[in-house]
């Protein structure tokens, strides 16, 4: 395990950050290229609509920009 701790950010912080539409993060998650659990996690679980925090150090390897 690594000791260094994980930035999680929400939807819209993460977008921007990246420079992309909110949109193209969830595209990119049905397109399989990002994964639930791994990449994003659900603020509240039991939330039918809840909001989302993406994991920024796991979406930025995946894209290659880490």
């Amino acid at each position: 395990m690594s000791d260094v701790p994980i930035t999680w950010m929400r939807t819209q912080e993460l977008a921007a950050y990246l420079g992309l539409h909110r949109n193209t993060l969830g595209n990119m998650l049905r397109a399989g290229l990002l994964r639930e659990g791994i990449h994003r996690r659900k603020i509240n679980p039991l939330s039918p609509r809840g909001e989302f925090l993406w994991n920024q150090e796991a979406v930025l390897m995946t894209l290659g920009r880490l």
